[in-house]
């Protein structure tokens, strides 16, 4: 498995996912107008019980491309390698330098 996700309708929603996380003593990790999966999105990461990594997300629009990197590079969008950063974040409560996923992973 690789992640999973909850779409929400809107932005707003997510911003109340984040709340409602956060409040729960839950590390987040917020990425807005990332581009992911030929999509703009706002979302949030937590890491489930079993260190699985979820997303709430809402969809913006549609994207040009799959999506990039901090340093431009194309995202392997989607994938398994991608996964570790939100489980990451969990152990840390803090980004890492391996933030630079796609939707498998903060960016």
């Amino acid at each position: 498995m690789d992640h999973l996700g909850v779409e929400v309708a809107s932005t707003d929603e997510v911003t109340a996912a984040t709340t409602r996380l956060s409040e729960a003593g839950l590390a987040t990790f917020e990425e807005n107008d990332t581009s992911c999966c030929y999509a703009v999105q706002d979302k949030v990461w937590v890491t489930g019980p079993g260190t699985e990594p979820w997303e709430v997300y809402a969809v913006k629009s549609d994207a040009d491309n799959l999506g990039k990197s901090a340093d431009g590079a194309p995202q392997a969008c989607c994938t398994d390698t991608s996964a570790a950063a939100p489980a990451d974040l969990a152990l840390t409560g803090a980004p890492t330098s391996a933030d630079a996923g796609c939707s498998c992973g903060p960016a």
